[in-house]
């Protein structure tokens, strides 16, 4: 092959990588070594394609099986394979080696970003964006953000927020991701918003990409419309990019975790088909400690609620070797649902975890178990919730069952100095003593709650409700005290034109019903049974009721009211014509109760009852004789109708 062919072949390898074709240039790299293996510019060539077609592994083994290459300082390339192939601390061996540069800085920066070292990291960005000046500043800037809005994610310390330029969509995007962290929901939304409008401006000519970009941002908008209650909106959100698969692995698995915590106990088929996207071992290589954490403690839970105790258990045991803070929970909830609260107790307690929700499950075993000052105790030592009135209120309360109302009195005056030189206002601070007052006062300790006011009047003289309790307070227990504070109450300015007599008359007396009868001057009185004379109510008519239209002039059926199978007028069928009438749940008939009277001796003579007892001679008996009149039919009548 002459020169000019291999001159010609490097053209052709240059204008296909500037074009993005570095499929096709590796196969014009491989000819010309085939006629010169040991062409180093070719060699090169080849490593450069092997990086841009995502083959970190095959550029790795040609750079250090080549003897002629692996002389070549190629330092900052080798690392860059190892980075990929998550070799992280051989990478940082290798670029110490290399020679500074703003290009070796970044990726020892992106390594520190993946061993979750993010002060380093940020360190090192900060360096980067102040002494160079280039067309990556912007990337520069994204990377210091995401560092810092990592650090306040998932560390207990985190760094101080930078104020970042929000010009591009990936800075508004990791500065609401800052946000999210702090508990600023409402201006992570606003910067999610402005993320999303910046990058359908950049991306307006390609769809896909900019479904790609977008898909993180709907991601995050859903925690955040999740955090603040809006359940089914996020769950909506969290499908669509699920749908759509235009975000990377990282994005996919936030989502389908999200959804599994979404579902919680429901769902469990949804739940398990989600958790296979995020539990794979390439995604799992990408994602922080913290997140691999919290998709493995869903995946317990998910095996407890599925009833799948062999795995739940053997998954617990590997969060725990892992070293999770979460991994004490599952085995306490596993013994909760069995009621076995002393067993869960201990479990907690043995893990020796200061994760805040294991602190909080702490104080609720102990406050179950009946150890309520232990249980006090515990919910102190929850530091994001300490310093606020609730806690302190149900602090109290604990104290006060399993102490007494002493132990809670002298609780709740460290709470009162400690919100006293805290940031809350004076209002609420005020409020707050006035309670601790009340408390004192109901359980019987008016020293305590004098002395708690007279500190609150100190520093706000002109507290009325403060001063009339001081004085109910010294008049339990020292009454010229109570006399000397009650003559620091202000005047009351009394307006001239109101009739103090005219309120003293209008002032009601009680009577024993409770009703209040005001008393008036007599000339009132006479005056008002003068008006009751003139003015007499004027009677009103009472007019007739309208009666049914179907009514007959008659008027309605004296017999209404009696059940029908007992009326004068019913006629039965044939078929049981001559039983007796026995029906019926509403009372007695006339008939039966004329039958009843004529049976009933108590009320006759004594005459009469013995005449009637006596048998009566049975007559001799009388030709029968035919009537000449025939006999009537009697009509029956209909039923009677209003």
């Amino acid at each position: 092959m002459s020169e000019k062919t291999v001159e010609q072949l490097f053209t052709q390898i240059r204008k296909l990588g500037q074009d993005g074709l570095h499929h096709k240039a590796l196969s014009l790299v491989m000819e010309v070594l085939k006629k010169n293996p040991k062409d180093m510019d070719a060699l090169k060539c080849k490593v450069v394609c092997l990086l841009k077609l995502d083959k970190c592994k095959e550029a790795y083994h040609t750079m250090t099986t080549d003897k002629e290459l692996s002389k070549i300082p190629m330092w900052h390339e080798r690392a860059y394979c190892l980075y990929r192939q998550n070799k992280l601390e051989e990478a940082i061996s290798e670029l110490n080696n290399a020679e500074p540069s703003p290009k070796v800085d970044e990726l020892l920066a992106q390594i520190y970003y993946k061993l979750e070292n993010y002060e380093e990291a940020a360190s090192i960005y900060k360096a980067l964006v102040k002494n160079t000046v280039d067309s990556y500043t912007n990337e520069r800037e994204t990377n210091l953000a995401a560092a810092l809005a990592s650090s306040s994610a998932f560390k207990s310390k985190p760094l101080k927020w930078v104020g970042v330029r929000e010009s591009t969509y990936e800075l508004c995007y990791n500065s609401a991701c800052h946000s999210v962290s702090t508990g600023d929901i409402d201006a992570a939304q606003q910067k999610l918003e402005k993320a999303s409008e910046l990058c359908k401006k950049e991306f307006e000519d390609d769809e896909a990409e900019t479904k790609a970009e977008l898909a993180p941002i709907n991601v995050m908008k859903g925690l955040c419309l999740q955090k603040s209650g809006y359940s089914k909106e996020a769950l909506e959100l969290y499908n669509t990019v699920l749908k759509e698969k235009s975000g990377d692995s990282q994005t996919l698995a936030a989502a389908a975790n999200n959804i599994i915590c979404l579902n919680k106990d429901q769902n469990m088929f949804d739940s398990k088909k989600k958790l296979k996207i995020a539990t794979t071992d390439t995604v799992r290589a990408k994602l922080a400690t913290s997140q691999i954490n919290s998709i493995d403690f869903n995946s317990c839970l998910l095996s407890f609620y599925t009833n799948q105790l062999d795995q739940f258990k053997k998954k617990s045991l590997q969060l725990q070797k892992a070293g999770s803070p979460l991994a004490p929970l599952l085995l306490a909830t596993s013994l909760v649902r069995d009621k076995k609260f002393e067993e869960a107790l201990q479990a907690l307690q043995e893990g020796e975890s200061n994760d805040e929700v294991v602190q909080l499950s702490i104080a609720e075993l102990l406050k179950k178990t009946g150890l309520y000052c232990e249980s006090a105790a515990s919910l102190k030592k929850v530091v994001s919730i300490s310093g606020r009135p609730g806690v302190y209120s149900m602090v109290a309360s604990l104290i006060l069952i399993g102490g007494g109302p002493t132990a809670a009195a002298d609780y709740l005056e460290e709470a009162l100095e400690e919100l006293t030189n805290s940031d809350y206002t004076n209002e609420e601070t005020t409020g707050w003593a006035l309670q601790c007052a009340k408390f004192m006062l109901a359980t019987n300790m008016p020293e305590k709650a004098a002395m708690n006011l007279e500190k609150l009047l100190a520093r706000d003289p002109t507290n009325i409700k403060a001063l009339a309790l001081l004085i109910r307070s010294y008049s339990l227990f020292d009454a010229p005290r109570a006399h000397e504070v009650a003559l620091r109450l202000p005047d009351i300015d009394i307006p001239s034109d109101i009739d103090l007599e005219q309120l003293e008359i209008g002032v009601g007396v009680t009577s024993g019903r409770g009703l209040r009868k005001v008393i008036q001057p007599e000339e009132e009185k006479i005056n008002e049974a003068n008006r009751r004379f003139e003015t007499k109510e004027k009677k009103r008519k009472k007019k007739k009721g309208k009666l049914p239209k179907e009514l007959v002039e008659a008027g309605p059926d004296p017999e209404r009211w009696i059940p029908r199978q007992e009326r004068s007028y019913y006629r039965r069928k044939k078929r049981n014509r001559n039983e007796a009438i026995g029906k019926g749940s509403q009372g007695l008939s006339s008939l039966n109760k004329a039958a009843e009277a004529a049976l009933d001796m108590s009320d006759k003579p004594k005459k009469i009852v013995e005449e009637e007892s006596k048998p009566t001679p049975t007559p001799p008996p009388q030709p029968k004789q035919q009537s000449s009149k025939p006999k009537s039919k009697s009509k029956k009548k209909g039923k009677g109708k209003w």
